[in-house]
């Protein structure tokens, strides 16, 4: 008995335990996400009974637990409610940051549903706040959203907001808007806002700057609004009738007007709300100016009259800020005209701006396809040009190198050392045989490579000219001066002095004397080659016929193709050592090993 009266005074204490403080001891065991959704229930537990101090400081700590654990789906969540709260509250700076945070957050989750029932709070927020061009941006961005999947209520609700205010700038943009609207209303069995849309639509019809009006249509639409009201809204009777009432009125349906104004009016009177007393009361003024009974007309109006005196000095307010409905007084036409001309001018603001933004965004498209299109085409142009060149300095390099190990060369070069041995110098033809050896390597291993040193093409020559001196009848003497350069960092193409250097000695074949000068030296940022011999003047088209032979004019093309700026093979007559011969020089393009 005693353990049953235990279990029994745990479970009462339990039971009635605050259900916060159960949240708060469950919390510290659950995961981070059922933390932060259960405080998020508790926030809506306790926004639900109005205590809605209580409900934020559940939301911030939801907030806080979401951004703690970094929680991005329940972060959202979390800013959606805090943000609807602070929408209740008209705090509606803090609710816009919120809400907009909350939309980017759970766009990458999408939650469509509840991205569109953010939207649709910051559409209010702007919209009381007065922002209507902000305010429109995020109803179409609901409607738009909310169309990618099936919530009948909550996209009627989305399409009744937006044609609210886009009957503010074009009444014609407006009525699709609340005609798709009703139609989804007829299809959910709550008809809460069936009126509101139908009665959206009736001063659709009334409004004289919009071009749309058609008062007959308007009245059934009053007419169906009230009906609408009578059935599932009652709370919104009265100012169905008044609607339903005033276009009566217009219509020239008086007695109906009156039915529907009177039942306001008495109930005003037995509510004692003045407001709508005065309202109702000036509405049947205008009923009865209509239908002569003038009597009536000035008791009502004047009655209209004392309640908006009485209510001016109550709260210090001109009649003209607090009506509730658009009178034809010539007040509120000039103050209709002043706000369909600011309609305008933000319409065609709107144009205008919309009309620049396409622009920059196609001028950016075409300027992007342009350069990409230049891009590609500069790409394969010098892709190909790099392919030609190349190809063509391969060309070049080959025929050269048949030009420098012609069968007349080596057969020239093999006769002179077998002449040498049968002369019985073995010693002296086997240095020739291993300089014309090391040539030959020197030539075939050069010809594979860009680049050679200069360290590498001093020697080459040596061995070409040691080679040469073998062939020449009478022998020559040479000099190679290299101006102190550093040969070994220094790199240049392979095989362009040969042909030059090939030229020069049958210019000193029948010299007495021969000598032949070689030198490298830095010009103006580039390494000069000069070859200076005895062999006497020019003759007459000597230099045409040397610039035009086969091996010259290979080596000419070769520093054309690979460097573009080298100049011309130069060549003129000078006085070298007291006698006259000629120079033949290029400049050599070359880099530096750093």
């Amino acid at each position: 008995m005693k353990r049953f009266a235990a279990v029994c005074f745990i479970i009462g204490f339990l039971l009635f335990l605050p259900q916060d403080v159960l949240a708060q001891r469950s919390s510290r065991k659950i995961s981070p996400e059922k933390k932060a959704d259960s405080l998020n229930r508790l926030g809506l537990s306790f926004n639900g009974k109005g205590n809605q101090q209580k409900a934020e400081l559940y939301y911030k700590q939801a907030i806080n637990v979401s951004r703690k654990y970094k929680l991005k789906k329940e972060l959202g969540y979390s800013l959606y409610n805090l943000s609807s709260l602070y929408t209740e509250t008209a705090n509606y700076e803090i609710a816009i940051a919120l809400g907009e945070e909350c939309v980017e957050i759970l766009q990458a989750f999408d939650d469509k549903e509840t991205v569109a029932r953010c939207l649709l709070n910051l559409e209010k927020c702007y919209r009381r706040h007065g922002i209507m061009i902000r305010a429109m941006t995020y109803a179409d961005s609901a409607v738009k959203t909310l169309r990618t999947f099936k919530h009948d209520k909550l996209l009627e609700l989305a399409l009744w907001r937006q044609g609210e205010i886009y009957v503010q700038w074009n009444t014609a943009l407006a009525i699709p808007m609340f005609k798709e609207a009703l139609a989804l209303a007829k299809k959910i069995p709550e008809y809460e806002s069936i009126d509101n849309i139908l009665a959206s639509l009736g001063h659709c019809y009334t409004d004289p700057y919009a071009g749309t009006v058609n008062l007959k249509l308007a009245e059934s639409y009053f007419k169906q609004s009230l009906e609408a009201a009578l059935a599932y809204d009652p709370g919104d009777v009265n100012n169905c009738r008044i609607y339903y009432g005033k276009i009566c009125t217009t219509n020239g349906n008086y007695k109906e007007a009156e039915y529907q104004l009177k039942l306001v009016y008495d109930q005003a009177v037995a509510a004692n709300k003045s407001d709508e007393q005065s309202i109702v009361a000036f509405c049947l003024s205008e009923v009865y100016f209509e239908t002569k009974d003038f009597q009536k007309a000035c008791t009502y109006l004047k009655e209209h009259q004392a309640l908006e005196e009485h209510y001016d000095a109550e709260k210090k307010k001109g009649t003209a800020d607090k009506m509730a409905f658009n009178f034809k007084t010539e007040r509120i036409e000039t103050q209709n005209k002043l706000l369909k001309q600011e309609r305008e001018l933000q319409r065609v603001k709107l144009e205008q701006e919309s009309f620049r933004k396409s622009v920059k965004i196609w001028v950016s498209i075409t300027v992007t396809i342009f350069l990409v299109l230049v891009t590609v085409f500069l790409y394969r142009f010098f892709k190909k040009k790099n392919q030609l060149l190349a190809k063509k300095s391969d060309t070049l390099r080959r025929q050269l190198l048949l030009t420098q190990m012609s069968p007349h060369f080596i057969t020239s070069s093999i006769d002179s050392i077998k002449r040498l041995i049968r002369e019985d110098k073995p010693d002296i033809a086997a240095t020739y045989l291993s300089k014309f050896a090391r040539l030959t390597r020197q030539i075939l291993e050069n010809s594979t490579g860009d680049y050679i040193s200069l360290e590498e093409e001093i020697a080459m020559v040596t061995n070409y000219l040691m080679v040469q001196q073998l062939l020449h009848a009478n022998g020559f003497s040479f000099t190679i001066d290299d101006d102190g350069l550093d040969a070994e960092g220094i790199y240049l193409p392979p095989m362009l002095t040969q042909p030059v250097l090939a030229h020069t000695i049958v210019r000193i074949k029948n010299v007495a004397g021969p000598s032949i000068e070689v030198s490298y030296k830095h010009k103006g940022g580039r390494l000069s080659f000069e070859v200076k011999d005895n062999g006497g003047a020019l003759r007459p088209g000597e230099k045409q016929s040397i610039l035009g032979s086969a091996d010259v004019r290979i080596t000419a093309e070769r520093l054309n193709v690979t460097h573009m700026y080298s100049e011309a093979i130069r060549i003129k007559e000078i006085n070298h050592d007291g006698a006259t011969g000629a120079m033949i020089g290029f400049d050599i393009p070359y880099v530096e090993d750093n």
